[in-house]
């Protein structure tokens, strides 16, 4: 027998058993360092206005399919606490790790060796470390991954059921993000071009399943005003304009992503041998990342954005010399660790690092206990944005906190919750963080009684008393501008129920 065949029988025990210690010990501390992350980081308001929608199970949410709530309310049947949720994205990158070997032995098609050091590269990887919080984007990643292995091995082994299982995974792919369609797009185009190799049953049946999920998806838009179409398509880009530093910045961000040195190995030792796990690489990863290119002239790309095609193209390392898939191994190992230490040692002072302007707002995530202690139990309140009143609602265990005079397009998912119009009349408490809010919040009441909160030294918040809320002044300084930019559809699509445009009678 070769060493080749042998190699790739061997399984992950053995591999792991031939492991030098360096090596496990440098897996073992990107393991520790990276559960500390997860313990020290503070909620983030994204994370938290995710836990709030898995509070409240629903077909939708205002700015992306509800994969995510879905998981989070999953999650909750279990327990209601923050480190359980981000187990989820802590275990996930494992899985994507074992999903990254799976699909490069499948068939044997490489050895298992080197496909143990792709999938290790990627598992220690600065990349690895974005999954402890969990977020959207980390369900994505979930799904996409499990529902490109399952379609991977529907084609490869000619099964029916693995096929059921590509569908429904893509499925819930779409229903993380809507940047799970150029993966898709990537898919049905490898689909068709090897229709000869593969047939064209498989890739249908997983494609008719897949159209369940975002038949889904259309129907919440048509009975909730396109929220999400409206939010991805038309919010997000408004405000769009041309800058060539952006493209830059995002070109230099995947090379970061992808690993500096893994790039320049690939550039300089890999090996196109046009396989199934290459081509697949290429077709499901490479449509978003070319999409966000010309996106990037208009848009500053968000770190998170490419996070769905980054472990498939690591696919594209498989073909590295073995000295050098050790040394991608090595240096993501170690890359990480300086990112993690760095990270641990700022986050006791991450108040003190703000500028002065973030100061205040960081408070209400680092040190949420005591400002919680300051505020009314189980009482209606309100905060100016989303971020902290979803903090806040979750920290404080009270469902019943809203967002006052928003107009942003971010996290409007509170529109459904609370009619201003019942309001009128009534006294309000809201929470204001900022000084120069309260003159802001005021006009919107006939009198005010503002009391000053100091949950630590240094830091000053409001607690704003409104009385006689005038929902008349609300309407046309806050509603009529938050509907006529975020709940006007574009004439060409179908008209939708719109909750938003009944509940305050726009016409």
């Amino acid at each position: 027998m070769s060493e080749t065949t042998y190699s790739s029988r061997l399984s992950l025990p053995s591999l792991w058993a031939g492991l030098p210690v360096s090596e496990k010990v440098l897996f073992g501390l990107f393991v520790l360092l990276k559960t500390a992350l997860l313990f020290a980081t503070p909620l983030t308001g994204d994370e938290a206005y995710f836990i709030v929608w898995g509070q409240d199970i629903s077909l939708g949410y205002y700015d992306h399919p509800p994969a995510v709530g879905w998981v989070n309310y999953v999650l909750s049947l279990v327990a209601d606490n923050l480190y359980w949720y981000r187990a989820f994205a802590f275990f996930s990158a494992a899985l994507i790790a074992y999903l990254i070997f799976k699909l490069l032995t499948l068939k044997n098609e490489h050895d298992s060796k080197p496909a143990f050091y792709v999938a290790m590269a990627f598992f220690v990887s600065p990349v690895s470390l974005m999954f402890v919080i969990n977020a959207n984007d980390t369900v994505l990643v979930f799904f996409g991954l499990i529902g490109v292995f399952w379609f991977a091995k529907a084609m490869r082994e000619q099964s029916w059921a693995f096929a059921v299982l590509a569908g429904v995974f893509l499925g819930m792919a779409f229903l993380s993000k809507y940047f799970a369609v150029f993966m898709l797009t990537g898919l049905l185009i490898f689909s068709v071009l090897n229709i000869r190799t593969y047939g064209w049953k498989l890739p249908l049946l997983a494609a008719l399943i897949v159209l369940l999920f975002v038949g889904e998806n259309i129907y919440f838009n048509l009975t909730h005003c396109w929220n999400n179409i409206l939010f991805n398509f038309f919010s997000r880009t408004r405000d769009s304009e041309i800058d060539l530093n952006n493209v830059l910045m995002y070109l230099g961000m995947l090379v970061l992503m992808l690993s500096p040195l893994g790039v320049y190995y690939w550039v300089r030792y890999a090996k196109w041998n046009a396989g199934f796990s290459q081509k697949l690489a290429v077709y499901a990863g490479l449509p978003l990342l070319l999409v966000l290119v010309l996106v990037s002239f208009s848009n500053v790309i968000g770190l998170h954005w490419p996070l769905l095609s980054i472990p498939i193209i690591y696919l594209l390392y498989v073909t590295l010399p073995d000295a050098k898939l050790k040394g991608l191994y090595l240096f993501n190992a170690v890359s990480s660790l300086v990112i993690a230490v760095v990270l641990l040692g700022a986050l006791p002072f991450l108040t003190q690092l703000l500028p002065d302007a973030h100061k205040s707002q960081a408070a209400i995530y680092t040190q949420t206990d005591k400002v919680c202690a300051l505020l009314p139990r189980e009482k209606m309140m309100f905060t100016l944005d989303y971020s902290s009143q979803s903090t806040l609602s979750y920290y404080c265990a009270n469902d019943d906190i809203h967002v006052f005079m928003s107009t942003s397009k971010y996290g409007r998912e509170d529109d459904k919750k609370v009619n201003y119009k019942s309001l009128d009349g009534q006294d309000l408490t809201i929470f204001v963080s900022k000084r120069k809010d309260l003159e802001k919040v005021a006009s919107f009441f006939k009198d005010a009684k503002i009391e000053e909160l100091k949950p630590v030294e240094g830091i000053v918040y409001y607690l704003v008393t409104g009385i006689g809320f005038d929902y008349a002044t609300y309407r046309e300084r806050i509603l009529k501008p938050v509907y006529e930019q975020y709940y006007v559809a574009p004439e060409w699509l179908p008209k939708a129920e719109c909750g938003f445009k009944r509940m305050y009678g726009f016409q």
